[in-house]
C-alpha cells in the first residue's frame, strides 16, 4: 500500500527550498536568521495539535506565498527521511562549512552513544537541516536539544497537570482513566530515564525554554497566539 504524499505545506517548502539555493546563507552567522520553533511537552499534552495551530494561523496571517510554516512530528520526519530523501535535499541548499558543522552534533548532543546510533544521527542532522532553512515547527524528538546553539530558534515547553494528561490519553487512545494514567506515568519515566542516561540536557528545567506554558486553562487557539507573539517579540531583539 502506497504511503501518503507529504501534506502541501512540506512540498512548498522542498520547492521553495530549491529555487532559493543560491541565496541561502551560512545559517549559523546569518545576520537574519531564519525562523524555526521547537515544541517539548509532557506525555499527554497536545503537542502536534497546537502545532498544526500555529502554521494554520501563520500561513494565514503571511501575505507572501512562500515560504509555507510546516509542523513536523515523529510519524512526518519519518516519512521525510524514508519517502522522499528530504535530507539530501536539503544537504544541497546549505553551504560546505554548514555541512561540516553537522558531524559536530552527536559529539555535544549525548553523553554516551545510544544503540540506535544511526537512527539518531540521520534524525539530528535531519532536524537541524529543517531549522537552518527555517519556517518549521518541530514537536518533540529532542529538537530542542538538537538544535541547541542555532540561532533564529524559539523554544516552547508545554505541560498540564495530571487529570488534563489523563483526559487527553483517555480521548486519544479510546482507553479508560486507569489506563490512561497508567500510560502517562510509565511514558513520563521512559523519557525521563533516557534523557538521564543518554542526553547532556535537563527537559525540566524551565531556563532550558524561551516559554512555558500550562495548557490546563489556555484553548489551543490561545496557547498558537502565545507562541506567535512570543517568537515574534523574540526576533525582534
Amino acid at each position: 500500500m502506497k504511503k501518503p504524499a507529504l501534506d502541501k505545506y512540506i512540498n512548498s517548502q522542498v520547492k521553495y527550498w530549491q529555487l532559493q539555493k543560491h541565496t541561502l546563507q551560512e545559517p549559523f552567522e546569518s545576520p537574519s536568521p531564519r525562523q524555526f520553533l521547537t515544541i517539548s511537552r509532557e506525555y499527554g499534552c497536545n503537542g502536534y495539535q497546537i502545532a498544526k495551530e500555529v502554521i494554520k494561523t501563520l500561513n494565514g496571517a503571511d501575505k507572501t506565498p512562500e515560504p509555507l510554516w510546516a509542523a513536523y512530528e515523529r510519524q512526518v520526519l519519518d516519512r521525510v527521511m524514508e519517502e522522499m530523501d528530504l535530507s539530501s535535499h536539503l544537504v544541497r541548499t546549505l553551504t560546505d562549512d554548514a555541512q561540516k558543522d553537522m558531524t559536530d552534533i552527536l559529539k555535544n548532543l549525548f553523553s554516551k552513544l545510544p544503540p540506535q546510533i544511526a537512527v539518531y544521527q540521520k534524525l539530528a542532522q535531519t532536524i537541524r537541516l529543517l531549522a537552518a532553512n527555517g519556517n518549521v515547527v518541530i514537536v518533540g524528538r529532542a529538537s530542542n536539544v538538537i538544535t541547541r546553539g542555532m540561532k533564529g530558534g524559539y523554544h516552547v515547553m508545554l505541560i498540564a497537570p495530571m487529570n488534563f494528561k489523563t483526559r487527553n490519553v483517555m480521548k486519544l487512545k479510546n482507553v479508560s482513566r486507569k489506563e490512561a494514567e497508567k500510560l502517562v506515568i510509565e511514558n513520563t519515566a521512559r523519557r525521563a530515564n533516557y534523557i538521564k542516561e543518554y542526553v547532556n540536557f535537563d527537559v525540566t528545567d524551565p531556563h532550558n525554554y524561551d516559554l512555558v506554558i500550562n495548557l490546563a486553562n489556555t484553548p489551543v487557539s490561545g496557547v498558537a497566539n502565545l507562541i506567535i507573539e512570543g517568537m515574534n517579540l523574540n526576533s525582534s531583539h
